[in-house]
């Protein structure tokens, strides 16, 4: 009885797996033509990779600790049968080689883009904390390993974003044959130089066609044909090893095509100014970025010409007595660029750090579109001297209609030494200013100055962050602004013919307190209800 019992179990147990197939092979057609009927795999597969693609291109180049092309393309593939064989099915899937996949992800990848370009990748560009952070906590030995890998298929590179471990690997890297590269972009934690053995030449001469070419910290032999077709080059973290003035114009005169250059140089030596080279033309140049010497700065406006340029940024450290004579020089040159960037309206933005640097930036007003820009940035110089050259130079060029002043520094630093570079400046009609003592501006708003004009005469907006001020002085101000004197009987006579315009809109970051209530109540009734606001959420 027992055994004829354990027959009927063991059939019952074949039947039910039996059935559990079966129902489990009808739920697996059931959804493979569910996910047939879902829109998205209706479209053609190249649709469908191209929008995979599209979603993969931000963590090419993301500047933090991130996941990875390889790993989304991992998660991606368990949705459906139907992603998993167009993943690994599509070779342009898989080219982009990162440090931070696993290495049998990253050989599979190898074989699975079958012989597509590769773009190779080690550390997320411009991040040198990261660069630091990854080779000593996190990467140990894996960055040497990964160059190793990513050598062995130099041929294939399209472009490599490394985060050199030292001089032996940037030059194995530059010794590589890669015939279709066409970004360079290679960092190093300290200064490097390297160099080609037995006259050789980078990339063993495999005529890489380069477009863009980003080198921090490391200097290279620079051979013409790596430049012919260059359209972005940015150097910068070189002292000891920085190319000298007249090397640099020789780099940029073999790069005709350029369209954005980034040089940031301490070179040791002077520049010799008596050596002035045959100007040059870079026709295509729409972005100039600097963090020069004076000298050095000056030499290259004086020896190139920019005509398409839309943003510049000049920086410089007036760290010497000579320096400081040739800021005026220098400043003329950056008016002849400042005429390309803007032909119309622009906004001003000048912040004043604690050190006494000064940054003055111009940007198009709201109703321009486009990247155009217009930035000086001058250390070690005092800020007022600053201010007082730019506003001779710059800022009466044209039209003028947005002054942002913002103070990174202690609110004891005295406005009026930089207001006074204002006189005579009749084109502002809006100042926001933040984190300083405001009476100053108040009392300089408050009638004629050196120039016989009002301060800010044309003034219409006013806006103001986090700033000291005793609104008896903004009550003086106003009051003087519209003409406004108690005659007897309490009448209100307007004596003053040339007034400035009547404020738009004074917006202050606080609502009063009980002793200020009654002064602000009087600025409003002159003003009215709907020009005086209070921004109790401003920081």
């Amino acid at each position: 009885l027992l055994a004829h019992v354990d027959d009927q179990v063991e059939a019952i147990k074949s039947t039910l797996d039996s059935v559990r197939r079966q129902l489990l092979q009808k739920i697996s057609t059931l959804r493979t033509e569910h996910n047939r009927m879902i829109p998205l795999h209706q479209l053609p597969i190249e649709i469908f990779v191209r929008i995979i693609t599209g979603a993969l291109e931000p963590l090419r180049t993301l500047g933090q600790p991130r996941s990875t092309c390889l790993g989304r393309l991992v998660r991606l593939s368990p949705v459906c049968k139907h992603w998993k064989d167009v993943i690994e099915g599509t070779p342009s899937l898989w080219v982009t080689i990162d440090i931070l996949d696993p290495p049998a992800i990253i050989s599979a990848a190898i074989s699975r883009s079958a012989g597509h370009p590769l773009d190779i990748i080690a550390v997320p560009s411009g991040t040198m904390q990261l660069i630091a952070h990854f080779q000593t906590f996190c990467l140990p030995g894996k960055s040497n390993e990964f160059i190793t890998t990513a050598i062995t298929v130099s041929a294939r590179w399209r472009s490599i974003q490394l985060g050199v471990p030292s001089s032996e690997k940037a030059s194995a890297i530059m010794n590589a044959p890669a015939p279709l590269l066409k970004n360079l972009d290679l960092e190093s934690r300290t200064p490097i130089r390297l160099g080609f053995q037995n006259g050789g030449v980078a990339f063993q001469g495999t005529d890489p066609q380069l477009r863009r070419v980003r080198l921090r910290s490391i200097a290279i032999p620079w051979d013409s044909y790596l430049l012919r077709g260059l359209q972005y080059l940015s150097i910068s973290g070189l002292e000891t090893f920085a190319p000298s003035c007249e090397e640099t114009l020789a780099i940029l005169k073999a790069c005709p095509g350029l369209v954005a250059l980034n040089l940031s140089l301490r070179p040791a030596a002077a520049v010799e100014s008596s050596k002035k080279a045959t100007p040059f033309i870079l026709a295509e140049l729409r972005s100039l970025s600097f963090s020069l010497s004076p000298s050095f700065a000056l030499t290259l406006l004086e020896s190139i010409r920019f005509p398409s340029v839309e943003s510049v940024h000049l920086h410089s450290n007036f760290s010497s007595d000579l320096d400081h004579i040739l800021f005026p020089k220098l400043m003329q040159h950056a008016q002849s660029l400042f005429s390309v960037v803007f032909n119309r309206q622009y906004s001003l933005f000048i912040t004043v750090y604690s050190d006494d640097s000064l940054h003055w930036t111009c940007k198009p007003d709201e109703l321009s579109r486009g990247g155009r820009e217009f930035g000086i940035t001058a250390t070690n110089k005092p800020a007022s001297e600053t201010l007082k050259c730019l506003v001779e130079t710059l800022l009466n060029r044209f039209t003028l209609e947005f002054v942002k002043l913002e103070f990174d520094c202690p609110l004891r630093l005295h406005l009026s030494t930089f207001l006074e570079g204002f006189d005579g400046v009749d084109c502002v009609n809006t100042i926001l200013v933040s984190r300083c003592d405001l009476d100053p501006l108040f009392t300089y708003m408050s009638g004629p100055t050196a120039s016989l004009q009002w301060g800010f005469p044309k003034l219409e907006r006013l806006t103001v962050y986090g700033c000291d001020y005793n609104p008896l002085n903004l009550l003086s101000m106003v009051v003087a602004r519209y003409g406004l004197e108690e005659a007897a009987g309490g009448s209100i006579s307007y004596n003053h013919p040339e007034l400035p315009p009547p404020f738009k809109a004074i917006t202050i970051s606080h609502a009063p307190g009980e002793a200020d209530r009654d002064t602000l109540a009087v600025v409003e009734d002159i003003l009215g209800p709907d020009c005086l606001q209070y921004d109790e959420d401003a920081d």
